[in-house]
């Protein structure tokens, strides 16, 4: 009877500590479920985070490259409107011959300038060459001269027109062919040009 009671009260014993076990077992189960639960939200939201930052990078570099793309486009354009008005520029001097009578009075104009410059360098020197085009010997012929100076004349340039003025011994010359004319000009043309562009481009934008 004894016995019985003994192993009754061991059975108890065990039956007690199968319950607290599997109550610890479950709970430690739920506890590492949890633990798990939160760790993977907590990745979840450092992944989602990431994707944004760099979604967000990445726009940012898509926007910047877009940017430059887009000034790379408007430079180049503006350097194309800039040469091809330069051209047209270029394209009309060569062309100044056509018009007898508006070019008469553009090389008389060009002489009385090349004159002009030279001679405040010239001293005590009376003697100017003047140097043209063949193509511009009639209408040089017709030139009235200042009677002050002797003028020598040559005919020696392959320029669009105008002329070049220089002392007798060659030492100082001014170069006022259409020719230089338009290389000195250039530089300042570019950068008129340059600027009228800009200010097109930020009124339409």
């Amino acid at each position: 009877m004894e016995f019985e009671i003994i192993l009754d009260g061991i059975d108890k014993i065990a039956d007690t500590q199968i319950v607290e076990i599997k109550q610890q077992t479950d709970q430690r189960i739920k506890d590492i479920k949890t633990s798990y639960k939160k760790e993977a939200d907590e990745i979840r939201a450092n992944l989602e985070q990431e994707g944004r930052i760099r979604l967000n990078r990445e726009a940012a570099l898509i926007k910047q490259q877009a940017g430059m793309q887009y000034l790379q486009t408007i430079s180049a354009a503006r350097q194309k409107l800039i040469q091809a008005t330069l051209d047209e520029v270029k394209g009309k001097l060569e062309t100044v011959r056509d018009s007898k009578s508006s070019y008469k009075k553009l090389l008389y104009s060009l002489i009385k300038e090349a004159l002009a410059d030279l001679q405040p360098s010239l001293g005590n020197e009376k003697t100017i060459v003047l140097s043209f085009s063949p193509k511009d010997k009639g209408l040089v012929n017709e030139y009235k001269v200042d009677p002050s100076y002797n003028i020598q004349f040559n005919f020696d340039l392959d320029c669009w027109g105008g002329c070049n003025a220089s002392s007798s011994d060659g030492k100082v010359c001014v170069y006022n062919t259409l020719n230089d004319r338009y290389k000195r000009a250039i530089p300042i043309l570019q950068q008129q040009l340059s600027l009228y562009f800009n200010e097109k481009t930020a009124q339409e934008t």
